[in-house]
């Protein structure tokens, strides 16, 4: 292959994770059992390596059963971009009864850099919400 043809191909690379390609199931369409949320943060949205912060989202489901969140990792780790393939579960069957309200959960990165995380919850009957992101650094 030729030099040009492969810089070409890394570029197309770049632009497409640049331009924030998600992973995972596409969002459902909207409806009264589809989960919603909003208002997706850290706090403190800095934390040293290895350190500890509260995400912070929230969630609309009219059928009350949320089951699972994921929480994709993208951004600049040592000075290289980074986008991970494989999503962080976290456990949300104790919001499980409540229609609305704010979930806190806690997240450790060891890993040190600017990072751009992608949320999405999925309920029992596997419907996916919408997508948010949020930054969230790590020195």
């Amino acid at each position: 292959m030729s030099a040009r043809r492969r810089r070409a191909g890394m570029l197309w690379v770049v632009v497409l994770l640049s331009a924030g390609c998600a992973f995972g199931p596409a969002s459902s369409p909207p409806g009264p059992d589809v989960p919603r949320i909003a208002n997706f943060r850290f706090e403190p949205d800095t934390i040293d390596a290895g350190g500890t912060t509260s995400m912070h989202f929230y969630f609309e489901v009219g059928s009350a059963d949320l089951e699972e969140g994921y929480l994709l990792d993208q951004g600049i780790a040592q000075f290289q971009f980074v986008t991970a393939l494989q999503s962080i579960t976290f456990d949300l069957r104790k919001y499980s009864g409540q229609v609305a309200g704010v979930a806190e959960i806690p997240v450790r990165l060891s890993s040190e850099g600017l990072r751009w995380l992608e949320l999405y919850v999925v309920n029992r009957k596997g419907n996916v919400s919408n997508r948010l992101r949020a930054p969230l650094t790590v020195r």
